[in-house]
């Protein structure tokens, strides 16, 4: 199937309902075939019970990516309901983030500038499809985004991939090929390819040589036990981001451009198109997704949070 890039929830049967105590039903909708769906019928900014937690987080696990339409969360909820899931994160740092800002674990994307200082990160420009943080030794095992200005134009769209699918779609050769084959990951650049503080670019020229966090190419979801492909991001500027270990170069690029250009047909593919008040959380082991650039002179704001995962990739 092409890639969907508009949801209709409105077309699509409940996934699942259940009911939360003294509370309406709580309603799943399955966004697309690809991955993601809708859950209704939930303010979180609610004292939530456990059997409505436990919708929730099966609906993720179903689904990959959960979208709640109309939320009005202030700081402390949008921390409160993510720690229903886990402990959080940090995110990454930003040096010019006030370190005794009320609540840390909140990180702005965004590209305004106030005073001449920007009161975010990424700015407007493309993020390319990705896995969070999957650069360090335990990535998180969720990612969040909450919505609080969008361009008036409805651009910005973020894009979610099922990487269980991808995994499941490529020929029964290649996957066995991939059985067993473990990547290093580039931390000394970010996504734009910047430079991190405390990394030389001439010490990662060669990736196998160098530092850096050691991921199987397929992953094992803890939860679903399903298994997955874990590329992580394929370049960070001139550099590729990862290389297969026990390969020479050429041969680690050859098969990792292989499995991209599957990624690039885009075929288990959803773009979310942001309204203010959206809150979305998509499972970082086994959703990749990328954002689409958008016009600098267009005010974009989104809280995010990170779900700490206590297992490595394996």
């Amino acid at each position: 199937m092409a890639n969907v890039r508009a949801s209709t929830p409105d077309a699509h049967l409940p996934a699942s309902a259940a009911e939360g105590s003294g509370r309406a039903a709580i309603g799943v909708f399955s966004i697309s075939d690809a991955v993601g769906a809708e859950v209704r019928g939930v303010d979180l900014r609610e004292e939530l019970d456990a059997a409505t937690i436990e919708v929730i987080h099966r609906a993720w696990l179903d689904h990959g990516v959960i979208l709640f339409r109309d939320q009005h969360l202030s700081a402390g909820d949008l921390v409160r309901f993510s720690r229903c899931f886990g402990e959080l994160d940090l995110g990454p740092t930003m040096a010019w983030q006030a370190a005794d800002q009320e609540f840390p674990e909140i990180f702005i994307i965004s590209n305004v500038m106030e005073n001449g200082h920007p009161i975010g990160f990424l700015g407007n420009q493309e993020a390319d499809w990705h896995t969070d943080m999957s650069h360090t030794a335990i990535p998180p095992k969720a990612s969040t985004l909450y919505a609080l200005e969008v361009p008036a134009d409805g651009s910005g769209h973020t894009g979610f991939m099922n990487m269980y699918k991808v995994y499941e779609v490529l020929p029964s050769p290649l996957r066995s090929r991939l059985e067993g084959l473990h990547m290093k990951h580039d931390p000394a650049h970010t996504l734009q390819g910047e430079l991190r503080d405390g990394f030389t670019a001439e010490s990662f020229e060669d990736l196998e040589a160098a530092e850096g966090p050691v991921h199987p190419l397929v992953r094992t979801h803890p939860e679903s036990g399903r298994k997955a492909l874990y590329l992580g991001r394929e370049r960070n500027g001139v550099y590729r981001a990862a290389r297969i270990l026990g390969m020479a170069r050429a041969e680690s690029d050859r098969l990792l451009d292989e499995l991209w250009c599957v990624v690039r047909q885009e075929q288990y593919a959803w773009y979310h198109t942001w309204r203010v008040g959206d809150y979305v959380m998509w499972d970082n082991r086994c959703v990749m997704h990328r954002r689409e650039s958008f016009s600098a002179d267009l005010r974009r704001v989104m809280h995010r949070t990170q779900i700490r995962d206590n297992v490595a990739p394996a």
